[in-house]
Protein backbone atom coordinates (compact mmCIF):
# COMPACT_ATOMS: atom_id res chain seq x y z
CA UNK A 1 0.00 0.00 0.00
CA UNK A 2 2.93 2.59 -0.02
CA UNK A 3 2.62 5.32 -2.42
CA UNK A 4 -0.96 4.28 -3.10
CA UNK A 5 -3.15 7.29 -2.15
CA UNK A 6 -6.93 7.60 -1.71
CA UNK A 7 -7.90 11.07 -2.35
CA UNK A 8 -10.80 13.74 -2.59
CA UNK A 9 -11.14 17.50 -2.73
CA UNK A 10 -11.75 18.63 0.94
CA UNK A 11 -13.71 21.43 0.47
CA UNK A 12 -14.28 22.05 -3.50
CA UNK A 13 -17.79 20.61 -5.19
CA UNK A 14 -16.90 17.58 -7.95
CA UNK A 15 -17.78 18.66 -11.55
CA UNK A 16 -20.77 17.06 -13.26
CA UNK A 17 -19.05 15.14 -16.12
CA UNK A 18 -15.61 14.33 -17.15
CA UNK A 19 -13.54 17.18 -18.35
CA UNK A 20 -16.15 19.80 -17.18
CA UNK A 21 -13.68 20.85 -14.63
CA UNK A 22 -10.11 21.20 -13.63
CA UNK A 23 -8.28 21.35 -10.29
CA UNK A 24 -6.75 24.36 -9.17
CA UNK A 25 -3.18 24.49 -7.84
CA UNK A 26 -4.59 25.85 -4.40
CA UNK A 27 -7.27 23.22 -3.59
CA UNK A 28 -6.54 21.53 -0.91
CA UNK A 29 -6.85 17.52 -1.08
CA UNK A 30 -8.02 15.13 1.30
CA UNK A 31 -5.25 12.16 1.08
CA UNK A 32 -4.97 8.78 3.21
CA UNK A 33 -2.20 6.32 2.27
CA UNK A 34 -2.83 2.69 2.18
CA UNK A 35 -0.22 1.63 3.66
CA UNK A 36 -1.13 2.82 7.24
CA UNK A 37 -4.10 4.64 6.51
CA UNK A 38 -2.57 8.04 8.23
CA UNK A 39 -4.52 11.19 6.70
CA UNK A 40 -2.70 14.09 4.91
CA UNK A 41 -4.00 17.39 3.59
CA UNK A 42 -2.18 19.31 0.81
CA UNK A 43 -3.00 21.36 -2.44
CA UNK A 44 -2.87 20.16 -5.52
CA UNK A 45 0.44 21.58 -6.43
CA UNK A 46 2.09 19.78 -3.00
CA UNK A 47 0.92 16.94 -4.16
CA UNK A 48 1.89 16.93 -7.68
CA UNK A 49 5.70 18.14 -6.02
CA UNK A 50 5.29 15.34 -3.77
CA UNK A 51 4.67 12.45 -6.79
CA UNK A 52 7.23 14.41 -9.32
CA UNK A 53 10.07 15.24 -7.04
CA UNK A 54 9.06 14.17 -3.80
CA UNK A 55 11.13 14.34 -0.67
CA UNK A 56 14.61 14.60 -2.24
CA UNK A 57 13.33 17.97 -4.09
CA UNK A 58 13.54 19.74 -0.83
CA UNK A 59 9.93 20.64 -0.89
CA UNK A 60 7.92 18.01 1.11
CA UNK A 61 9.50 18.19 4.41
CA UNK A 62 6.07 18.84 6.14
CA UNK A 63 4.71 15.45 4.08
CA UNK A 64 4.22 12.51 7.24
CA UNK A 65 4.60 9.51 4.58
CA UNK A 66 7.12 6.56 5.27
CA UNK A 67 7.18 6.99 1.61
CA UNK A 68 10.14 9.29 -0.31
CA UNK A 69 7.28 10.17 -3.34
CA UNK A 70 8.97 11.26 -6.98
CA UNK A 71 7.16 8.13 -8.42
CA UNK A 72 8.35 9.22 -11.87
CA UNK A 73 11.54 9.12 -11.12
CA UNK A 74 14.02 7.11 -13.67
CA UNK A 75 11.62 7.58 -16.77
CA UNK A 76 8.57 4.77 -17.46
CA UNK A 77 12.09 2.47 -18.28
CA UNK A 78 13.18 2.83 -14.86
CA UNK A 79 9.40 2.06 -13.71
CA UNK A 80 8.66 5.41 -13.15
CA UNK A 81 4.64 5.67 -13.19
CA UNK A 82 1.65 6.60 -11.74
CA UNK A 83 -1.68 4.79 -12.01
CA UNK A 84 -5.03 7.20 -11.55
CA UNK A 85 -8.30 4.95 -11.23
CA UNK A 86 -11.94 5.52 -10.09
CA UNK A 87 -11.73 5.25 -6.42
CA UNK A 88 -14.39 2.31 -4.91
CA UNK A 89 -15.97 3.54 -2.10
CA UNK A 90 -17.10 -0.32 -1.22
CA UNK A 91 -13.46 -0.61 -0.49
CA UNK A 92 -14.62 -0.21 3.32
CA UNK A 93 -16.29 -3.49 3.12
CA UNK A 94 -13.13 -5.01 2.52
CA UNK A 95 -11.35 -6.50 -0.49
CA UNK A 96 -11.24 -10.19 -1.83
CA UNK A 97 -7.56 -11.58 -2.11
CA UNK A 98 -7.64 -14.85 -4.64
CA UNK A 99 -4.55 -16.75 -3.87
CA UNK A 100 -3.70 -18.43 -7.26
CA UNK A 101 -0.94 -21.26 -7.95
CA UNK A 102 -0.24 -21.19 -12.04
CA UNK A 103 -3.66 -21.36 -12.99
CA UNK A 104 -5.80 -23.00 -10.13
CA UNK A 105 -7.25 -21.04 -7.10
CA UNK A 106 -6.00 -22.00 -3.81
CA UNK A 107 -7.83 -19.90 -1.59
CA UNK A 108 -10.07 -16.56 -1.12
CA UNK A 109 -9.37 -13.95 1.94
CA UNK A 110 -11.45 -11.23 2.59
CA UNK A 111 -9.66 -8.62 4.16
CA UNK A 112 -11.58 -6.28 5.85
CA UNK A 113 -9.82 -3.05 6.98
CA UNK A 114 -10.52 -1.57 10.63
CA UNK A 115 -13.48 0.89 11.53
CA UNK A 116 -12.45 3.51 10.30
CA UNK A 117 -10.00 2.41 8.18
CA UNK A 118 -10.24 1.58 4.23
CA UNK A 119 -6.49 -0.29 3.72
CA UNK A 120 -6.83 -3.90 5.01
CA UNK A 121 -2.48 -4.14 5.35
CA UNK A 122 -1.50 -6.55 8.16
CA UNK A 123 -0.53 -4.85 11.05
CA UNK A 124 -3.56 -2.51 11.14
CA UNK A 125 -6.36 -4.04 12.64
CA UNK A 126 -7.75 -5.36 9.61
CA UNK A 127 -9.47 -8.42 10.02
CA UNK A 128 -9.13 -11.64 7.63
CA UNK A 129 -11.74 -13.97 7.01
CA UNK A 130 -10.56 -17.18 4.86
CA UNK A 131 -12.45 -19.10 2.16
CA UNK A 132 -12.02 -22.74 0.53
CA UNK A 133 -11.86 -22.38 -3.44
CA UNK A 134 -15.03 -23.37 -4.04
CA UNK A 135 -16.83 -21.10 -1.29
CA UNK A 136 -20.48 -20.69 -2.95
CA UNK A 137 -20.86 -16.99 -2.10
CA UNK A 138 -17.98 -16.42 -4.55
CA UNK A 139 -18.91 -18.53 -7.53
CA UNK A 140 -19.43 -15.67 -9.96
CA UNK A 141 -16.43 -14.01 -9.33
CA UNK A 142 -14.33 -17.06 -9.88
CA UNK A 143 -16.50 -17.32 -13.13
CA UNK A 144 -15.35 -14.02 -14.73
CA UNK A 145 -12.28 -14.04 -13.37
CA UNK A 146 -10.73 -17.93 -14.01
CA UNK A 147 -13.42 -18.85 -17.13
CA UNK A 148 -13.54 -15.41 -18.59
CA UNK A 149 -10.92 -13.16 -17.73
CA UNK A 150 -7.97 -15.15 -16.99
CA UNK A 151 -7.06 -16.70 -20.50
CA UNK A 152 -6.73 -12.81 -21.27
CA UNK A 153 -4.47 -11.62 -19.02
CA UNK A 154 -1.42 -12.67 -19.60
CA UNK A 155 -1.99 -11.59 -23.82
CA UNK A 156 -3.16 -8.02 -22.42
CA UNK A 157 -0.11 -7.85 -20.24
CA UNK A 158 2.24 -8.27 -23.37
CA UNK A 159 2.77 -12.17 -21.91
CA UNK A 160 1.30 -14.42 -24.30
CA UNK A 161 3.03 -17.69 -23.52
CA UNK A 162 4.39 -16.86 -20.17
CA UNK A 163 3.23 -19.28 -17.56
CA UNK A 164 1.37 -17.64 -14.61
CA UNK A 165 3.55 -17.40 -10.83
CA UNK A 166 3.39 -20.31 -8.95
CA UNK A 167 2.02 -18.23 -6.27
CA UNK A 168 0.43 -15.01 -7.30
CA UNK A 169 -2.57 -12.69 -5.53
CA UNK A 170 -5.69 -10.85 -7.01
CA UNK A 171 -6.65 -8.33 -5.34
CA UNK A 172 -10.57 -7.77 -6.19
CA UNK A 173 -12.62 -4.05 -5.10
CA UNK A 174 -16.20 -4.30 -5.23
CA UNK A 175 -16.56 -1.74 -8.05
CA UNK A 176 -20.66 -1.47 -7.91
CA UNK A 177 -23.24 -4.10 -8.57
CA UNK A 178 -24.75 -5.07 -12.16
CA UNK A 179 -28.13 -5.27 -13.38
CA UNK A 180 -29.07 -8.18 -11.61
CA UNK A 181 -27.82 -6.57 -8.36
CA UNK A 182 -24.70 -9.03 -8.40
CA UNK A 183 -21.12 -7.25 -7.38
CA UNK A 184 -19.00 -6.30 -9.81
CA UNK A 185 -15.49 -6.57 -8.68
CA UNK A 186 -12.42 -4.59 -10.24
CA UNK A 187 -8.70 -5.41 -9.75
CA UNK A 188 -6.85 -3.30 -7.01
CA UNK A 189 -3.44 -5.11 -7.93
CA UNK A 190 -1.94 -8.09 -9.30
CA UNK A 191 0.95 -9.44 -6.58
CA UNK A 192 3.42 -12.07 -8.35
CA UNK A 193 6.67 -11.29 -7.05
CA UNK A 194 7.19 -12.74 -3.75
CA UNK A 195 3.88 -13.33 -2.52
CA UNK A 196 3.10 -14.29 0.99
CA UNK A 197 1.58 -17.46 2.50
CA UNK A 198 -0.53 -15.53 4.97
CA UNK A 199 -0.02 -18.26 8.12
CA UNK A 200 3.68 -18.75 7.15
CA UNK A 201 4.76 -15.05 7.01
CA UNK A 202 2.29 -14.30 10.10
CA UNK A 203 5.98 -15.55 11.80
CA UNK A 204 8.46 -13.23 9.67
CA UNK A 205 9.74 -11.53 13.15
CA UNK A 206 13.17 -11.98 13.98
CA UNK A 207 12.48 -14.69 16.74
CA UNK A 208 10.23 -17.01 15.09
CA UNK A 209 10.63 -18.98 11.86
CA UNK A 210 8.36 -21.99 10.38
CA UNK A 211 8.73 -24.15 13.66
CA UNK A 212 6.12 -21.49 15.07
CA UNK A 213 3.49 -22.25 12.97
CA UNK A 214 1.44 -25.07 14.46
CA UNK A 215 -1.39 -26.61 14.26
CA UNK A 216 -4.44 -26.20 11.89
CA UNK A 217 -2.41 -23.14 10.50
CA UNK A 218 0.46 -25.34 9.56
CA UNK A 219 -1.65 -27.63 7.71
CA UNK A 220 -3.38 -24.84 5.60
CA UNK A 221 -0.30 -23.42 4.73
CA UNK A 222 1.44 -26.85 3.93
CA UNK A 223 -1.38 -27.29 1.47
CA UNK A 224 -0.84 -24.03 -0.38
CA UNK A 225 2.87 -24.19 -0.18
CA UNK A 226 2.18 -28.48 -1.79
CA UNK A 227 0.22 -26.73 -4.40
CA UNK A 228 2.47 -23.76 -5.49
CA UNK A 229 5.52 -26.55 -5.14
CA UNK A 230 3.30 -29.29 -7.80
CA UNK A 231 2.68 -26.31 -10.02
CA UNK A 232 6.41 -25.84 -10.36
CA UNK A 233 6.91 -29.44 -11.53
CA UNK A 234 3.64 -29.43 -13.47
CA UNK A 235 5.02 -26.85 -15.93
CA UNK A 236 8.06 -28.89 -15.99
CA UNK A 237 6.63 -31.75 -17.50
CA UNK A 238 4.70 -29.34 -19.59
CA UNK A 239 7.94 -27.68 -20.92
CA UNK A 240 9.45 -31.53 -21.26
CA UNK A 241 6.75 -32.38 -23.38
CA UNK A 242 7.15 -29.55 -25.71
CA UNK A 243 11.33 -30.14 -26.03
CA UNK A 244 11.90 -33.58 -25.83
CA UNK A 245 16.04 -32.65 -26.16
CA UNK A 246 15.60 -30.86 -22.81
CA UNK A 247 16.01 -34.24 -20.57
CA UNK A 248 19.04 -35.00 -23.36
CA UNK A 249 20.97 -31.76 -21.80
CA UNK A 250 20.44 -32.57 -18.48
CA UNK A 251 23.27 -33.05 -16.18
CA UNK A 252 23.39 -35.95 -13.53
CA UNK A 253 24.54 -33.51 -10.99
CA UNK A 254 24.26 -30.33 -10.10
CA UNK A 255 26.89 -27.22 -10.75
CA UNK A 256 30.31 -29.24 -9.83
CA UNK A 257 32.37 -27.83 -7.58
CA UNK A 258 32.19 -24.46 -6.21
CA UNK A 259 31.92 -22.59 -3.23
CA UNK A 260 27.87 -23.49 -2.82
CA UNK A 261 28.39 -23.26 0.84
CA UNK A 262 28.39 -19.56 0.99
CA UNK A 263 25.23 -19.11 -0.98
CA UNK A 264 23.77 -21.50 1.58
CA UNK A 265 22.01 -20.89 5.17
CA UNK A 266 20.29 -22.64 7.83
CA UNK A 267 17.67 -24.92 6.30
CA UNK A 268 15.35 -25.55 9.44
CA UNK A 269 12.52 -27.85 8.29
CA UNK A 270 13.46 -28.78 4.48
CA UNK A 271 12.89 -32.49 3.87
CA UNK A 272 15.19 -34.75 2.87
CA UNK A 273 15.85 -34.33 -1.22
CA UNK A 274 14.27 -37.79 -3.05
CA UNK A 275 17.22 -39.91 -3.98
CA UNK A 276 16.28 -40.07 -7.87
CA UNK A 277 14.57 -36.33 -8.09
CA UNK A 278 12.38 -35.84 -11.71
CA UNK A 279 13.44 -32.60 -11.73
CA UNK A 280 16.10 -30.68 -9.93
CA UNK A 281 15.26 -26.71 -8.55
CA UNK A 282 17.02 -24.03 -7.30
CA UNK A 283 14.77 -21.48 -4.89
CA UNK A 284 16.80 -18.36 -4.73
CA UNK A 285 16.67 -15.62 -2.07
CA UNK A 286 18.66 -12.87 -1.11
CA UNK A 287 19.77 -11.88 2.29
CA UNK A 288 19.90 -7.97 2.25
CA UNK A 289 23.30 -6.82 4.48
CA UNK A 290 22.87 -4.77 7.48
CA UNK A 291 19.27 -4.89 6.99
CA UNK A 292 17.53 -3.23 10.14
CA UNK A 293 15.81 -6.56 11.39
CA UNK A 294 18.50 -8.52 11.72
CA UNK A 295 17.59 -11.04 9.54
CA UNK A 296 17.99 -10.03 6.09
CA UNK A 297 14.95 -7.54 5.35
CA UNK A 298 11.58 -7.65 7.09
CA UNK A 299 9.93 -10.51 4.71
CA UNK A 300 12.45 -13.10 6.59
CA UNK A 301 12.44 -15.30 9.95
CA UNK A 302 15.10 -15.61 12.25
CA UNK A 303 16.94 -18.41 9.82
CA UNK A 304 17.26 -15.41 7.12
CA UNK A 305 14.98 -17.03 4.94
CA UNK A 306 11.39 -16.07 4.15
CA UNK A 307 9.44 -17.89 6.41
CA UNK A 308 7.51 -19.70 3.16
CA UNK A 309 10.42 -20.61 1.35
CA UNK A 310 11.15 -23.74 3.24
CA UNK A 311 7.95 -24.72 2.57
CA UNK A 312 7.74 -24.36 -1.39
CA UNK A 313 10.99 -26.14 -1.46
CA UNK A 314 9.02 -28.99 0.15
CA UNK A 315 5.87 -28.57 -1.71
CA UNK A 316 8.48 -29.33 -4.70
CA UNK A 317 10.13 -32.31 -2.59
CA UNK A 318 7.12 -34.04 -2.08
CA UNK A 319 5.93 -33.80 -5.80
CA UNK A 320 9.02 -35.96 -6.49
CA UNK A 321 11.84 -33.37 -7.13
CA UNK A 322 14.80 -32.16 -5.95
CA UNK A 323 14.67 -28.17 -4.49
CA UNK A 324 17.30 -26.46 -2.35
CA UNK A 325 17.07 -23.00 -1.03
CA UNK A 326 20.37 -20.80 -2.04
CA UNK A 327 21.25 -16.98 -1.54
CA UNK A 328 21.91 -15.19 -4.48
CA UNK A 329 25.51 -13.21 -3.70
CA UNK A 330 26.51 -10.36 -6.07
CA UNK A 331 30.25 -10.71 -5.64
CA UNK A 332 29.45 -14.78 -6.61
CA UNK A 333 27.77 -13.93 -10.13
CA UNK A 334 29.91 -16.02 -12.64
CA UNK A 335 29.24 -19.27 -10.56
CA UNK A 336 25.89 -18.47 -9.15
CA UNK A 337 25.12 -18.54 -13.29
CA UNK A 338 26.33 -21.97 -13.40
CA UNK A 339 24.12 -23.10 -10.83
CA UNK A 340 21.42 -21.30 -12.40
CA UNK A 341 22.26 -23.31 -15.78
CA UNK A 342 22.43 -26.35 -14.15
CA UNK A 343 18.58 -26.35 -13.18
CA UNK A 344 15.77 -27.69 -14.38
CA UNK A 345 13.60 -24.59 -13.29
CA UNK A 346 14.53 -21.44 -11.09
CA UNK A 347 11.99 -20.39 -8.33
CA UNK A 348 12.81 -16.62 -7.53
CA UNK A 349 11.89 -15.26 -4.08
CA UNK A 350 13.70 -12.02 -4.11
CA UNK A 351 11.31 -8.99 -4.06
CA UNK A 352 12.13 -6.21 -7.44
CA UNK A 353 14.63 -3.54 -6.14
CA UNK A 354 15.94 -5.32 -3.35
CA UNK A 355 19.19 -6.45 -4.81
CA UNK A 356 21.53 -3.34 -5.34
CA UNK A 357 21.70 -0.90 -8.02
CA UNK A 358 23.42 -2.95 -11.46
CA UNK A 359 23.04 -6.40 -9.31
CA UNK A 360 19.71 -5.96 -10.25
CA UNK A 361 20.00 -5.77 -13.81
CA UNK A 362 22.50 -8.52 -13.70
CA UNK A 363 20.34 -11.00 -11.74
CA UNK A 364 17.28 -10.11 -14.22
CA UNK A 365 19.76 -10.48 -17.40
CA UNK A 366 21.06 -14.17 -15.92
CA UNK A 367 17.44 -15.05 -15.45
CA UNK A 368 16.59 -13.62 -18.98
CA UNK A 369 19.42 -16.17 -20.31
CA UNK A 370 18.07 -19.32 -18.60
CA UNK A 371 14.57 -18.80 -20.22
CA UNK A 372 15.89 -18.56 -23.48
CA UNK A 373 17.93 -21.68 -23.14
CA UNK A 374 14.73 -23.47 -22.07
CA UNK A 375 14.74 -23.43 -17.53
CA UNK A 376 11.47 -21.92 -16.89
CA UNK A 377 11.80 -19.19 -13.83
CA UNK A 378 8.96 -18.25 -11.41
CA UNK A 379 8.48 -15.27 -11.88
CA UNK A 380 10.38 -14.22 -14.43
CA UNK A 381 11.82 -10.59 -14.51
CA UNK A 382 9.13 -9.86 -17.26
CA UNK A 383 6.16 -11.07 -15.43
CA UNK A 384 7.17 -9.20 -12.09
CA UNK A 385 7.36 -6.10 -14.32
CA UNK A 386 4.63 -5.69 -16.21
CA UNK A 387 2.01 -8.04 -14.19
CA UNK A 388 3.28 -6.65 -10.98
CA UNK A 389 3.74 -2.63 -11.83
CA UNK A 390 0.31 -0.62 -11.35
CA UNK A 391 0.00 0.53 -14.67
CA UNK A 392 -1.14 -3.58 -15.48
CA UNK A 393 -4.76 -1.81 -14.42
CA UNK A 394 -4.88 0.01 -17.23
CA UNK A 395 -3.55 -3.29 -19.93
CA UNK A 396 -6.63 -5.26 -18.27
CA UNK A 397 -9.33 -2.27 -17.97
CA UNK A 398 -11.60 -3.66 -20.74
CA UNK A 399 -11.73 -6.95 -18.86
CA UNK A 400 -14.78 -7.67 -16.26
CA UNK A 401 -12.21 -7.44 -13.33
CA UNK A 402 -10.86 -3.86 -15.05
CA UNK A 403 -11.75 -0.29 -14.77
CA UNK A 404 -12.26 1.58 -18.20
CA UNK A 405 -11.86 5.13 -16.06
CA UNK A 406 -8.43 3.78 -15.06
CA UNK A 407 -5.32 6.12 -16.40
CA UNK A 408 -1.44 5.90 -16.25
CA UNK A 409 0.91 8.78 -16.34
CA UNK A 410 4.72 8.50 -17.37
CA UNK A 411 5.64 12.28 -17.50
CA UNK A 412 5.07 14.79 -15.21
CA UNK A 413 2.97 16.92 -17.18
CA UNK A 414 0.62 14.35 -18.69
CA UNK A 415 0.14 13.27 -14.87
CA UNK A 416 -0.68 17.41 -14.28
CA UNK A 417 -3.05 17.69 -16.88
CA UNK A 418 -4.51 14.06 -16.60
CA UNK A 419 -4.88 14.21 -12.45
CA UNK A 420 -6.51 17.54 -12.28
CA UNK A 421 -9.03 16.44 -14.75
CA UNK A 422 -10.15 13.64 -12.61
CA UNK A 423 -9.28 14.46 -9.73
CA UNK A 424 -12.05 17.70 -10.39
CA UNK A 425 -14.61 14.77 -11.15
CA UNK A 426 -14.77 12.49 -8.46
CA UNK A 427 -12.47 10.84 -5.77
CA UNK A 428 -9.68 9.07 -6.70
CA UNK A 429 -6.88 6.49 -5.81
CA UNK A 430 -3.45 6.80 -7.23
CA UNK A 431 -0.70 4.68 -6.55
CA UNK A 432 2.98 4.58 -7.32
CA UNK A 433 4.36 1.87 -9.41
CA UNK A 434 4.61 -1.15 -7.18
CA UNK A 435 4.77 -1.98 -3.45
CA UNK A 436 2.76 -4.34 -1.65
CA UNK A 437 2.45 -2.73 2.07
CA UNK A 438 0.03 -0.09 1.19
CA UNK A 439 2.68 3.34 1.04
CA UNK A 440 2.23 5.61 -1.58
CA UNK A 441 -1.22 4.55 -2.55
CA UNK A 442 -3.19 7.34 -1.92
CA UNK A 443 -7.27 7.59 -1.39
CA UNK A 444 -8.32 11.59 -2.47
Amino acid sequence: GEGIWIIKLKDQPYCANYGDGVCEDDWVLDLMEANDNHQEFHTVSEFIEWCVNGRPGGNCDGWTSKGEGAYLAGGKEAGGQIVDQRFCPRIVEGEIRVLTSGPTCLQLIHKKPAEGGISAVLGTGSTYTFYSPDEPKFADLKKKLFEEDLPKIMPALGLDGEPFPIVWTTDLIIAGTDDKGNDVYTVGEFNCSCVGISKFQACAYPDKSIMDVTGFDFWEASKVADTAGAAAVKALELNRAKKPTYLASQISSTAGDGPWINMLGPCDGLLKQPALPEFKLALVEYFIPGHASGCGGYDKGKNGHRVDSIPIANGVIKAGSACVPVFYAPDLHDIFARLAKSMNGIIVRINPGQLPGAAQEKFDSLMRQCIAEGIPVWSSPDVQIQMGAKDALCKIAHLNCGLPDTLAYYTEADFITGFKKTMAFQPRVVKQNRGSAGEGIWII
